[in-house]
């Protein structure tokens, strides 16, 4: 089975998740194209979930898959859910629309790798104490953006306000790094979100078969 997908992304840093979600789609015996769409680029219509997927659907036709990427921030992740399943009905979309919803940020997910942080602040062999959250307790933290940020900051070992101001302007940049090296095969798989995400995807190929 060979199917063209696509990725709405929350923001151009999040876009490596689409190979992620073809990893996933391969892994259920589906040879896929997934293609990232930066919903920051579409401008007004962008700006709503059912007007993204609006374009998308009249843009690409012949799509067989949607992914709808929705930080649920200060909402519950059941409602930004919600939000993209009445977008997608209201829309009458043919299609399958998943959500990929993190609990409050997308930044919850890189929390859990001392290497990948460590080498995409540009120091691998750093030896900077890095206080890093449990495991259980990422999908909880108030704001995983800040918590990220500063573990960045701290293991790159910069000092100085300058090279500090300097390196933080990067961060879209290392963001987009630790997207693209999350390794599937350790802890992200056991987050309560990533394992909504899987239900979601299984019970797409469900109804396919």
């Amino acid at each position: 089975m060979t199917f063209r997908a696509a990725f709405i992304a929350d923001g151009s840093s999040d876009l490596p998740i689409a190979d992620h979600l073809a990893t996933l789609c391969v892994e259920r015996g589906a040879a896929v194209v997934v293609t990232p769409v930066d919903r920051s680029l579409l401008g007004d219509v962008g700006s709503t979930v059912k007007g993204r997927l609006d374009y998308l659907l009249g843009q690409s036709p012949g799509l067989d898959l949607i992914f709808v990427h929705r930080d649920a921030e200060a909402q519950p992740p059941d409602q930004r859910r919600r939000e993209i399943a009445d977008a997608a009905s209201d829309l009458g979309a043919a299609v399958p629309v998943v959500p990929v919803v993190p609990v409050r940020m997308t930044e919850a997910w890189l929390l859990l790798d001392e290497g990948a942080i460590r080498s995409v602040a540009g120091k691998p062999e750093g030896r900077a104490t890095l206080t890093m959250p449990r495991p259980a307790d990422v999908e909880s933290l108030p704001n995983p953006k800040a918590v990220l940020m500063k573990l960045l900051l701290d293991a790159s070992e910069v000092r100085g306000r300058r090279r500090v101001a300097n390196f933080q302007r990067d961060f879209g940049r290392h963001r987009a790094l630790l997207i693209q090296r999350l390794d599937l095969s350790a802890g992200v798989r056991h987050l309560t979100a990533w394992r909504q995400l899987e239900a979601d995807l299984d019970r797409v190929f469900q109804q396919a078969s």
